[in-house]
């Protein structure tokens, strides 16, 4: 058991088991909360009390397990005996402790506190006075995963799914369904390759996971938090044209298979090829007409100048306007 010393003569005696008034104290409420790394968490008490309570008849503090003040609060005086670990990180609600709130905000959780208890420990003096174990707390720490992402290689036919930066271990599930059967369901665990990697520095998870997949498919992945009770989740949709994957902002991009790509780049060329063999055959045609003409109004000037059917012209140049 551990004192901790107070400027008047009383002294508050704290330690893992409940602390008696004249009376037997009430049993101390128990509560599990999560706390987000970087993020601020309430240790919430509450004295129910029926009246109005005297802030300067007051008395309380909070410890953890390993019996370090995380806050204390003396008459009005507060944080005389806190530790050095808690400076700076904890809050109480002064203009509500008259109804009885003792509660406490807890800021900049770290990894170091998980797992962690909390104990609150009120005196309330009087004719009668009271010492009081109310509250017990136990904190889990926790850091969102970001949304996973999801590739796809058609070359080995698997899909590959991939996450870093949460915290604790989390729970990763696969689900298919078959599009042209409309048939859905969660992959057994022996079907499912996962890797889960702590950070040798931060302690926080990447966690990697890959499972075989077939053409007309779409496959989800499912990264679930058991602390903050979140699923974050991204879908791929495997078809045999081309893959479409929604992305962690939501968007969808396309990946068209490498014979439709060719299949795009040939129709393109005999486009092209077509619109040069009638520009040209339009020149051609044009030069022939004029020369033609050139050749009946100056006469003929050679083997090869010979005047030409009506009937024959009329065909070339209904040719020409063709193409």
């Amino acid at each position: 058991m551990r004192t901790l010393e107070f400027p008047t003569s009383e002294k508050l005696y704290f330690t893992g088991t409940p602390c008696l008034s004249v009376n037997q104290a009430p049993a101390a409420s128990e509560l599990e909360v999560p706390g987000i790394i970087g993020e601020s968490v309430l240790l919430s008490c509450d004295l129910n009390s029926s009246t109005a309570i005297d802030p300067s008849r007051l008395r309380f503090h909070w410890q953890d397990k390993s019996e370090k003040v995380l806050y204390s609060f003396n008459k009005g005086e507060e944080n005389r005996h806190q530790d050095n670990l808690y400076t700076n990180r904890t809050k109480a609600f002064g203009s509500e402790m008259s109804s009885g709130n003792i509660s406490i905000k807890l800021s900049q959780v770290t990894l170091e506190d998980k797992q962690n208890i909390y104990w609150a420990f009120a005196t309330l003096f009087g004719k009668n006075d009271k010492h009081i174990r109310v509250c017990h707390t136990t904190l889990h720490v926790a850091a969102r995963f970001p949304s996973p992402s999801v590739t796809v290689n058609k070359t080995n036919m698997n899909a590959t799914c991939s996450t870093q930066g949460g915290y604790p271990q989390p729970v990763v599930t696969w689900t298919i369904q078959d599009v042209l059967l409309a048939q859905n369901r969660t992959l057994d665990p022996w079907e499912v390759q996962t890797k889960r990697q702590p950070d040798p520095e931060s302690g926080l998870y990447t966690v990697w996971s890959q499972v075989n997949i077939r053409e007309n498919q779409t496959v989800t992945c499912h990264i679930f938090n058991p602390v903050l009770r979140e699923t974050v989740s991204n879908t791929t949709i495997v078809s045999s044209n081309q893959s479409i994957n929604t992305d962690p902002t939501g968007e969808v991009q396309e990946r068209f298979s490498p014979g439709i790509i060719g299949g795009i780049i040939t129709i393109c060329f005999v486009i092209c090829l077509v619109g040069i063999f009638i520009a040209y055959k339009k020149c051609c045609g044009a030069t022939g007409d004029g020369g033609g003409t050139s050749g009946a109004r100056g006469g003929a000037t050679g083997p090869t100048d010979f005047p030409q059917e009506p009937e024959v012209v009329l065909q070339e140049v209904m040719r020409s306007r063709a193409f």
